[in-house]
């Protein structure tokens, strides 16, 4: 999975042109360029999604808050239905949240004039407008759908497939779940709303946003190249909008400042405003879509290797492995890199596989169950709460979650760099191998750990619903 020497020399000459005032030393010049070697090859290698199937860990958060099980059904809408009706309110939203992102957040690249949303009442075009507006996928598929639950019956309900939901080439991840038809008008629960849109940003939204993706879109939207992964990898490109490096040391940052190129927080920020906009215009089906969208980034910042670039390894060791690289010796790079990718795999595996039994079965006693209710103490949510708070903890959490991995998968899983884990025969029932190794201790081990990591989920979000609410 490691990039080729050429896709080297193509992000270090983009990123040369781009940032310029970066290389003025020779020895900064050095030294970043092997940082930014690092970058190229981690999150290319490593997952980009955060934690595996997002409504597995959202209906146990959120159907035990006070009223929202039991809210009434409310009449599902087009999104080309809700902008029709909606066209000068969205046009003003827009223009503020524009603002917004501009005034707050430091490394915003701005959205291009050309692009803002105008309520002109064409049918024919306000989703291509929208979609430019918010700068997503034009290609998005937005269908009106329901994710359920393992073991949940479709209830009459017609079973579509996952290549009419996402524009991912390969929906290999998506095949173990079962999706259900809405149909414009019919009742349904704002919690299944809810839920199934917690995962929806998985499906292609930010795919393909930067002008070196080779899309057309990305060539209008404004956010340059890609700051760091393969842009030639299709699911490489949502990188920078759902991890957030917000806690790395000065020198990290010294040496590799894009990496503060990430936009979770302006996907959070516009979301929400989406969606208290929808609530305050009596458009409740996408006051709650819009705000499984946002959670699905905050609870991205949860997940411990979407917090931190390497955990367990230092700046200073980066720096030197891949100066050595740059001298033309990569394995000390190539073999760490590939070892977090892989434990990064094994524990959203273990966190997928685990949940998705559990559901099945019904296991309400079960640690991640009971985690997901039960939440660390409540810190109120501000806008600043994605950053200081919900990465804030996953970071300082990483290089915990990372040894406990080590210790206790299986050591081809974590420990090999010449094992590439995606698509092994270990992988198909990961809890099996793991129980195989190790014992019932491996499993309650690791069960810990991430169980503690989801109670911190658990709060990020049902701190986020409060918020929504209030308001």
């Amino acid at each position: 999975m490691n990039l080729s020497e050429s896709c080297f020399a193509h992000r270090l000459k983009n990123s040369l042109q781009t940032r310029p005032d970066m290389y003025k030393k020779p020895l900064a010049t050095c030294l970043q360029w092997c940082f930014l070697l690092v970058a190229l090859v981690l999150v290319s290698s490593c997952p980009v999604s955060a934690w595996s199937e997002h409504p597995l860990l959202a209906y146990p958060v959120l159907s035990p808050l006070p009223g929202l099980a039991q809210r009434e059904g409310i009449p599902v809408k087009s999104l080309k239905t809700f902008l029709l009706e909606e066209e000068a309110g969205l046009e003003s939203l827009l223009e503020n949240q524009e603002a917004w992102s501009r005034e707050h957040l430091t490394h915003y690249a701005p959205r291009p004039e050309t692009l803002a949303f105008r309520a002109t009442g064409n049918p024919d075009d306000v989703l291509k407008r929208f979609f430019h507006a918010i700068r997503i996928n034009p290609n998005s598929q937005m269908r009106l759908y329901l994710h359920l639950l393992p073991g949940e019956s479709p209830s009459g309900k017609e079973e579509v497939s996952p290549r009419t939901l996402t524009t991912l080439s390969d929906t290999s991840e998506m095949h173990g779940t079962r999706y259900v038809e809405l149909v414009e008008g019919e009742l349904v629960s704002p919690l299944q709303v809810l839920c199934t849109a917690n995962d929806e940003p998985d499906f292609g939204l930010d795919l393909g946003l930067f002008e070196d993706n080779g899309t057309d879109y990305g060539a209008l939207y404004g956010f340059g190249n890609q700051p760091f992964g393969n842009p030639n990898l299709e699911y490489s490109s949502q990188a920078p909008f759902h991890m957030g490096f917000y806690h790395e040391s000065p020198l990290v940052f010294f040496f590799g400042p894009f990496l503060q190129e990430t936009y979770p927080e302006y996907r959070i920020h516009l979301y929400k405003s989406l969606s208290d906009y929808a609530f305050q215009s009596g458009q409740d089906y996408w006051g709650w879509r819009f705000m499984g969208w946002a959670m699905h980034y905050l609870g991205d910042l949860s997940m411990p290797y979407h917090a931190s670039v390497l955990p367990g390894v230092s700046p200073t060791r980066m720096i030197w492995t891949n100066l050595k690289a740059m001298l033309g010796m990569p394995q000390s790079r190539d073999d760490a890199i590939q070892i977090v990718s892989n434990r990064h795999t094994v524990m959203e595996k273990f966190q997928q596989e685990v949940l998705r039994r559990a559901h099945r079965e019904h296991s309400e006693d079960h640690p991640f169950f009971q985690a997901l209710k039960n939440p660390v103490e409540m810190i109120h949510y501000t806008d600043d709460f994605p950053r200081q708070v919900a990465a804030s903890q996953a970071a300082a959490a990483a290089e915990r979650t990372d040894a406990v991995l080590e210790r206790w998968m299986p050591p081809r899983l974590v420990a090999d760099p010449g094992f590439e884990v995606s698509g092994s025969a270990e992988m198909s029932d990961l809890v099996a191998s793991v129980a195989e190794q190790g014992g019932d201790e491996a499993i309650d081990q690791i069960t810990v750990a991430i169980a503690e990591q989801l109670r911190h989920y658990s709060m990020h979000l049902r701190s986020f619903y409060a918020a929504c609410m209030v308001e």
